[in-house]
């Protein structure tokens, strides 16, 4: 019996998603020979740790973006990420003692890890002849930080060939170490719903342009000024917004209502955004790994506001370099972008095929049959 691994930590929604897009990937696969777990690293860390892990993370993207940006950049530099390295691991060590436990008690064969905090743990742990498990290590934006180094990975995932060069150029990463196969997404973002019911249950029209607005998993970023625009430009069109957890935007937004010409649905936290993904025209968002990822499978172009310095920056600028994408740095912006869009339709015909020529939606079962091959192999 193959024993396979999936490791997250709860710094943010996607690398949750991204684990358990695997594990769903597994399930559909049905290998008889595989015994397939999914675990939170962070749940087998002392309990401030696992707290902080996640308050630091949204406090500095929150309330702090442009110290998270200068942090981000100045530890993905070369020699600062060598001086620091060592103190971070060894604060690593110190908070994963329970993470080590259970990973020498329960001897997995390959382990599938969609956060830095866990490849760095796994890859120490190797190096010391403490597990012998295969690691691979997926990364889940569209370039490589510093971070997500992890000596001792038996092979690197990656979105696509800007991080395959971050890997092999700038930090010296064997080819034959990385397989460009994307970021993990739900596997039902692969498949085609019914259009025409998703319509008639949202209570709108499939005849206006629709515009998609999300604010991640915690509903963040200027969705309650992103409405206010959008809901008054004119012209016929229907908005669709998902505030996730932020209940209290939900309401906000419920309370706009009355204000604003546009028809428009609010939701709070869903678990079939795919659905709307699918009708939408076009989606207005921060540009996460994992919304960047669903977006591209369903082949909807996205207007990126402001993003954070970092990752989103970094993932924005990948989008707009290919075509798939706009970006614009303040809501009042988007009254005439979107005019734009809906009076130049070979606009979104041109960024749709620019999506097509770099969209991934099967990464989530590429990586399940990449973990299975190695298991094979290792044995």
């Amino acid at each position: 019996m193959k024993k396979i691994l999936i490791l997250y930590a709860t710094a943010g929604i996607g690398h949750k998603k991204a684990s358990m897009a695997v594990k769903e990937a597994f399930d559909e696969l049905n290998i008889r020979d595989a015994e397939v777990t999914i675990v939170d690293s962070l749940d087998y860390t002392n309990e401030f740790f696992k707290w902080s892990y996640l308050k630091a993370y949204l406090l500095m993207v929150n309330r702090l973006p442009a110290l998270w940006g200068f942090l981000y950049y100045l530890t993905d530099n070369f020699y600062v990420n060598l001086l620091i390295s060592k103190l971070r691991r060894i604060n690593n060590w110190i908070n994963s003692c329970k993470l080590e436990k259970y990973l020498i008690d329960t001897k997995p064969d390959v382990i599938i890890s969609t956060h830095f905090f866990a490849s760095e743990v796994i890859s120490d742990m190797k190096e010391e002849g403490k597990i012998d498990s295969r690691l691979i290590t997926v990364v889940t934006d569209y370039r490589l930080h510093s971070w997500w180094i992890a000596d001792a990975t038996d092979m690197y995932v990656v979105a696509g060939q800007d991080a395959y060069d971050d890997l092999v150029k700038k930090w010296k990463v064997e080819s034959s170490r990385i397989k460009i196969l994307g970021i993990p997404i739900e596997p039902v973002f692969s498949k085609k719903p019914d259009r025409a019911k998703i319509f008639r249950d949202a209570g709108l029209k499939a005849d206006l342009f629709t515009v998609l607005v999300v604010g991640g998993g915690f509903g963040v970023g200027p969705i309650e000024d992103i409405i206010k625009t959008v809901g008054n430009i004119a012209g016929p069109l229907q908005i669709i917004t998902v505030c996730g957890h932020n209940e209290e935007l939900a309401k906000k937004l419920e309370a706009l209502k009355s204000s604003i010409k546009a028809n428009i649905k609010v939701f709070g936290y869903v678990n079939n955004v795919y659905e709307y993904m699918d009708i939408a025209d076009v989606l207005i968002s921060k540009s996460g790994g994992i919304t960047v990822s669903e977006s591209l499978a369903k082949e909807l172009p996205m207007i990126i506001i402001a993003p954070i310095m970092g990752q989103e920056t970094r993932n924005s600028d990948y989008l707009i370099k290919n075509g798939a994408a706009m970006k614009i740095a303040k809501p009042e912006d988007l009254k005439e972008i979107i005019g734009y869009l809906v009076s130049h339709p070979e606009k979104m015909t041109a960024m749709k095929e620019a999506i097509r020529a770099i969209k991934k939606p099967d990464a989530c079962y590429d990586i399940a049959k990449l973990a299975v091959d190695i298991c094979t192999k290792k044995s």
